[in-house]
């Protein structure tokens, strides 16, 4: 049976976080971004392109990589999306580049103008590999067992 939980606030997807033990050693299986709406024109009549699009980002995240329930996968999607950064330099990690090993992730309340939005922030396995991002709400969707 699948479940989905919503979150619109950084207590909320903190408490969702917990049941996935803030993904601490799961791993990043994909990552999707979505641009919608993005046929806009500004008031001289040029287009916007992406920079104005309503950008959604799917993440699917393998919380539980070892024992009987590897191969349960969650969903975590973030909704409306003001801002998102992956960061990452070549020269950590493996020579192939990051590691998409989660070390855990964290939420908190997005700093000015965006006070009202969720912060979401997660390191990689490598120090210097993370995958930031603020929106105003964050959905999970996985299997229950």
């Amino acid at each position: 049976m699948n479940e989905r939980i919503e979150t619109t606030n950084a207590d909320e997807a903190d408490e969702a976080l917990l049941r996935f033990n803030r993904f601490h050693d799961g791993y990043v299986e994909g990552i999707e971004i979505k641009f919608e709406n993005y046929k806009g024109f500004n008031d001289e009549g040029a287009s916007t392109g992406i920079r104005n699009s309503e950008k959604t980002i799917v993440l699917s995240v393998n919380p539980y990589p070892y024992g009987k329930e590897h191969d349960k996968i969650v969903k975590v999607e973030f909704k409306d999306v003001r801002s998102f950064e992956i960061i990452s330099e070549l020269d950590e990690g493996p020579k192939a580049g990051p590691t998409w090993g989660i070390c855990q992730a964290l939420t908190m309340e997005a700093d000015e103008p965006n006070e009202n939005e969720i912060f979401w922030d997660f390191y990689f396995l490598c120090d210097k590999a993370k995958y930031e991002v603020t929106c105003s709400k964050i959905v999970f969707e996985y299997n229950k067992v």
